[in-house]
């Protein structure tokens, strides 16, 4: 049976293999499809972190958090 820290042993080290491989057989070998990659992941990763940004900001109106109280605007010659 595999325990908990065999498993993080084994995750991490994957990470780093993969890593390895994709420097020596992607980045190195094919420069332009390491900008793409690049390109994508920033494309990816800014969705991802404005979608986060909307439901934390979604999250804290539900909770009352930055519910501020709305200006009244004054009207031209109307009080």
């Amino acid at each position: 049976m595999v325990t908990v820290i065999d498993f993080i042993v084994r995750l991490v080290t994957s990470v780093i293999d993969l890593i390895v491989i994709f420097v020596t057989d992607v980045a190195l070998r094919d420069p332009l499809s390491f900008v793409s990659f690049l390109f994508g992941a920033a494309f990816v990763g800014g969705a991802s972190a404005f979608l986060g940004y909307l439901a934390l900001g979604a999250l804290g109106y539900e909770f009352g958090i930055g519910n501020l109280p709305a200006k009244s605007r004054q009207v031209r010659g109307r009080r």
